[in-house]
């Protein structure tokens, strides 16, 4: 059922408070109560939208991935500088979700075996827009990929390279910032992935 546009309203005051919120002190130190006192929206009122604090943060990743892929593809730049600020994000977006809920969503990708599962889509999210980023230009010219390159498995490898990173990130407790550290060896990684199949 639609939102009527008052509960709209609500619903985004709710989403800003959390994010707003999460970033300042981390999610684990953000509890339902504190968002709905900063959002000046009633306890109860939460339940209405949201079932649980997990449940805003999904949100708000959803509504980030959507934004994130849409700049990657129209990102000015060579396809690997496209793939390169892809993961960048999508590393920044995890190190604000938090450990937990990235573990989280790691362990239930594996256990799920419902491919429609939350997921499981938000796996294939990632696989379709690195897809997506490959094609935007794919044969126009100078630093795109080829027309016969293997996308499907050039994912899958760059792919395999995020998790990776994150699920080291998990087990070494958060001991390093993905971000900072990670993503300039990704760089190069994906450079080295990519370059025997770019249009010189």
């Amino acid at each position: 059922m639609a939102l009527t546009k008052k509960a709209e309203r609500t619903k985004a005051k709710l989403l800003d408070s959390a994010k707003k919120l999460i970033s300042e002190r981390g999610f684990d130190h953000v509890s339902v109560e504190d968002i709905t006192r900063d959002s000046g929206v009633a306890k109860g009122t939460f339940y209405h939208y949201f079932k649980c604090k997990e449940d805003v943060v999904a949100e708000l990743s959803f509504q980030s991935a959507q934004s994130t892929i849409n700049k990657a593809i129209h990102f000015e730049g060579s396809v690997s500088e496209r793939c390169f600020y892809y993961f960048t994000e999508i590393c920044r977006d995890a190190e604000w979700t938090g450990i937990r809920l990235v573990r989280q969503w790691l362990r239930e990708t594996m256990e799920q075996p419902a491919e429609n599962s939350e997921a499981k889509d938000a796996l294939f999210n990632i696989y379709n827009a690195v897809i997506s980023i490959y094609e935007a230009h794919q044969g126009e010219g100078p630093g795109e990929l080829t027309k016969d390159a293997p996308l499907d498995t050039l994912a899958k490898l760059m792919m395999s390279h995020l998790i990776g990173v994150l699920t080291v990130w998990c087990m070494m407790n958060a001991s390093f910032s993905i971000v900072g550290e990670s993503t300039k060896y990704m760089k190069i990684d994906i450079e080295n992935l990519l370059d025997p199949f770019i249009i010189k």
